[in-house]
């Protein structure tokens, strides 16, 4: 994991990871974690520094131990260390370094026939004529980083007529502007060059008049097996136009959600679908990378209640669940992966 965010588990901060639950499941899978960070990896002694829970004297005890066989991958960085590891370890250093290139995970994924019917139109944008274009085609559209997290640097434009739109820029008030103005105002923001992508606005079934989309975390486990590890929807905030948490979202349980969304459906019925998608999306990226074990997948409902796959995040923060009460599967998302090393070493794969 990162060092900053060792630094602060070792320290009893809070954060976003509950480690200890990588211990305790590690325990039951019969694997003993280590954690640490890239400062403590020595590549040439085949050795680590990091740090073990000891439940005795409820604290990490720092320690050195042998080049562990398996490596579950929390930070999203990459550098010449990582690729060396990644060639030594194979499929066993998961998840593996990836192009979080969002134009190219969307590329990949068209290739497959059975994907293609939940993918939102998604181009790249290199002049303000490529806005346009999309905005002719769809009446809301909106303008992403090709690499990012987290809701950022996230914009959105919505046609009303007569050659006029708002502007919902990612900080600030939407604001109504004639098509001069707006070009002004990608400008402005740097919106219009190869950093950016822009994307089929789906017009997302609400609750309570706030739009949501789903959280689905998709994991290897038992047998090297893709399985579900939980789902939870995410609320956008009043007036607000962005599901993440950490752009104000609310996290609520899937059912309560979707009964309310759909009263005349059965909401087991709608998961069952999603769920299809998200490991049908994961099978299809681990094609092309093979170590890929991990990921949670922002996936919309319109209001006919047919799926969206709206990105695909590869190093799931999981925390969503834990915020909407669904402990168990916030549970499932450090158990399955420790039931996945558990695989990786028995069967020596990589």
């Amino acid at each position: 994991m990162g060092t900053t965010l060792l630094n602060r588990v070792i320290s009893g901060k809070p954060t976003h990871e509950r480690a200890r639950l990588y211990f305790e499941y590690g325990c039951k899978n019969g694997v003993c974690p280590i954690l640490f960070d890239l400062k403590g990896l020595n590549l040439k002694k085949r050795q680590v520094t990091g740090y073990v829970w000891k439940p005795s004297t409820q604290q990490y005890i720092r320690t050195v131990c042998p080049l562990p066989h398996v490596v579950h991958k929390r930070e999203l960085i990459s550098s010449p260390k990582l690729t060396a590891l990644s060639r030594l370890l194979g499929k066993r250093l998961f998840n593996p370094l990836i192009n979080r290139n969002k134009l190219m995970i969307h590329r990949l994924l068209r290739q497959n026939p059975r994907i293609q019917p939940y993918l939102p139109d998604t181009r790249g944008i290199s002049a303000p004529a490529h806005v346009f274009q999309l905005i002719q085609r769809y009446p809301t559209v909106f303008i992403k980083p090709v690499i990012g997290s987290l809701g950022r640097n996230v914009s959105k434009i919505q046609a009303v007529g007569n050659k006029h739109y708002i502007f919902y820029p990612y900080k600030g008030k939407a604001r109504s502007l004639s098509e001069f103005q707006l070009k002004q105002e990608l400008a402005k923001h740097r919106l219009t060059n190869n950093h950016f992508l822009i994307q089929q606005g789906i017009p997302l079934a609400k609750y309570h008049g706030s739009p949501f989309d789903l959280r689905v975390s998709v994991q290897k486990g038992k047998g090297g097996r893709w399985q579900i590890s939980g789902e939870v929807v995410k609320v956008a905030q009043h007036k607000g136009i962005l599901t993440n948490l950490s752009q104000n979202g609310k996290a609520i349980p899937a059912p309560t959600v979707l009964s309310h969304a759909f009263p005349n459906r059965n909401p087991q019925d709608i998961l069952q679908k999603v769920r299809r998608l998200a490991i049908e999306v994961c099978r299809t990226l681990e094609k092309t990378y093979p170590a890929f074990a991990d990921a949670g997948l922002d996936i919309g409902l319109d209001h006919k209640g047919h799926p969206w796959l709206i990105e695909v995040n590869f190093r799931d923060l999981r925390y969503s669940f834990h915020s909407a009460g669904e402990y168990r599967m916030f549970k499932n998302t450090y158990f399955n992966p420790m039931r996945y090393a558990k695989f990786l070493l028995s069967s020596k794969s990589g």
